[in-house]
This record gives structure tokens, sequence and C-alpha cells, in this order.
């Protein structure tokens, strides 16, 4: 947070844009402003699976609809004991979404099958983040309709992140860094992206203009409102 202004400005700086993902009802709010500061911040609002889940929430995400492209971050994570609980929730932000016509960006930690089962009709686009998965788990994933999975900056050092990058076609790929999370070795900031498109190009055997390309066409279909929302 010391620095989030200059980094802001770097974003802008090099052209990159950022889906800044709420945790809960509180952190939304800041997500809300930081996204009001910049061209490139868009702002997904959410209620993360290791957090009590709070229902205003609910009426949080029907106000602000119109100033988010996504609900996010939101989905199972059974490193916790609380199961059934997490399911039913998730059971209503997907109601939620397909309410209010957002798509989902999905956490699901030691949940992955259980999250393909929930998501499977849901009426709405899905985001698999980090999804760290078996390469069965992923292929099913990459078959489900209006299912993207997210190739985070990590990739360069993880062979499951690979693996997604590997089995999914271009079709169903998009970028993440989850910063300032899931960096080993230097601080993570969404400047880290450009890790996981040299990944992209050099697995998939494409040039950077063509994984741009092909992910900015995906950004759009499932971000429908990306291109108006700073209007």
């Amino acid at each position: 947070k010391k620095d989030i202004n200059e980094i802001i400005k770097e974003c802008e700086k090099n052209n990159v844009i950022v889906i800044l993902n709420g945790l809960n009802v509180e952190d939304n709010e800041e997500v809300l402003k930081i996204s009001k500061s910049s061209p490139n911040i868009f702002a997904s609002i959410g209620m993360h699976p290791s957090y009590e889940y709070d229902r205003n929430f609910e009426k949080q995400a029907i106000q602000n609809k119109d100033d988010i492209v996504a609900i996010g971050e939101v989905g199972l994570d059974f490193k916790y004991s609380n199961k059934e609980e997490q399911i039913s929730n998730f059971k209503r932000i997907i109601l939620l979404a397909e309410k209010i016509n957002k798509p989902l960006i999905i956490h699901s930690r030691k949940a992955q099958e259980e999250v393909l089962k929930l998501i499977s009709n849901a009426g709405v686009s899905a985001v698999l983040h980090a999804f760290l998965a078996t390469n069965k788990l992923i292929r099913e994933a990459a078959e489900l309709p209006n299912t993207y999975l997210s190739i985070p900056s990590n990739v360069v050092y993880s062979e499951q992140s690979r693996n997604i990058a590997i089995l999914a076609p271009m079709s169903r790929l998009l970028c993440e860094t989850d910063s300032p999370y899931m960096n080993k070795n230097e601080r993570n900031t969404p400047l880290n992206v450009i890790n996981a498109y040299k990944a992209i190009t050099a697995i998939k055997k494409i040039s950077m203009k063509e994984a741009e390309s092909a992910i900015s066409l995906n950004v759009k279909k499932v971000f429908k409102n990306i291109e108006i929302i700073k209007k």
C-alpha cells in the first residue's frame, strides 16, 4: 500500500490493465476507490471463502454493478473445514453473478473438482484463477462452456502452472499475477504479468503479438463492460 500510486503509474506507463479483486466487504470498498483513480484499474468485488460470509456483500455487488467488471475473488477453499457452508455460500454467489450478469473470478484450492461441478451450469462466464489441478481436471475445465483458465506469473517455475498453458487452448487462456502473492524470489506486482505472456509464447510456439491478440480477445469476451466502464 505504501507505494501503490507508483505501481499504478508504472502500469499506466507500460499499458498494463489491472483487474483488482476484493476479498470481503471492507476490502471491496477499497478496491472500488482505487479503481476510480486510474483508467488502467478495474474493480472486481468478492467474498473470499477464507472469510466469514457477509450477506452485505450481495447488496454491495448489486449497488455497484455498473462500476465492476466481475464478482471475485470467490469460490471454495477446502484447506478450511467448513466445506458445506462454503458450498452453500458459493451457490448464493453464483446466483448473484447471474442476477447482475457478471463473470466469476474463482479461487479453488483443494476444491477444484467441486468447483467444476458447481459452475458447469452457471449462466455466466467463469475465470479459474491459479487452477493448480490435475491434468484431467484442467482438460475438463477447458471444455466447460464460458470457462477460462488464468496463467499466473509464477509459470516460470511452477510445473502446474505450465500444464495449464500446455493443456488449455489459447481461446480459453488469460494471464494474471495474483500480486502480491505467488512469487518466490522477487516482489510480485501487476507488471510481472509479462512473465505469463512470455511463457505462453514459448509453450504455444507463437509470437508475443499473437499471444496478446488472443488474450485481449478473451478478456473482451469475459469482461464485457471493460471497454465502456471508464467512459
